[in-house]
């Protein structure tokens, strides 16, 4: 008969087993330290990952912690610049109105000289015509020290009044 005789059966059956005995020997460890290596650095992986995520967050929440830092110390640099801007503005005006006070302060003496100076002329003025028109009353010639005199005293008699 041809099929399956029984001792064919137990060779191969034990055949089977020498076989996964042989191969558990010889495979089974360096699968086993493979598979768990893999593992190990599958997880090693992840805690990496991890960390890194970790670090991520926490440069994270430090740059913005230093944006908002940033972000008051600029206010506080526009806060100082305003105040300096208004300084400087308010040096700039009190320098320009005590220049315009000194001007206004030249000007003044300059008009009060420019008066006496004219008053001094008109007094000459007067004095000549008077001089002219008197010697031409009188027909004869009054020096100028006498007109000088004689405008003089009208002169103070005039601011007396």
């Amino acid at each position: 008969m041809e099929g399956l005789q029984p001792a064919d059966i137990l060779i191969h059956a034990l055949s089977i087993v020498v076989l996964f005995i042989l191969l558990r020997l010889i495979l089974w460890r360096p699968v086993s330290q493979y598979l768990a290596q893999r593992a190990q650095r599958v997880k090693d992986e992840l805690d990496d990952a991890a960390r890194a995520k970790a670090e991520a967050e926490a440069a994270k929440s430090e740059y913005e912690s230093g944006i908002g830092d940033l972000e008051e110390r600029g206010r506080e640099i526009m806060r100082d610049s305003q105040v300096r801007a208004g300084e400087q503005a308010k040096e700039i005006t009190d320098n320009a109105q005590a220049q315009a006070d000194k001007m206004l302060a030249e000007a003044r003496e300059r008009i009060d000289s420019e008066r006496r100076e004219a008053v001094a002329a008109a007094r000459r003025e007067i004095a000549q015509l008077a001089t002219e028109m008197a010697s031409k009353i009188l027909r004869r010639e009054v020096s100028a020290a006498d007109s000088v005199s004689a405008a003089r005293d009208f002169f103070e008699e005039k601011a007396q009044q």
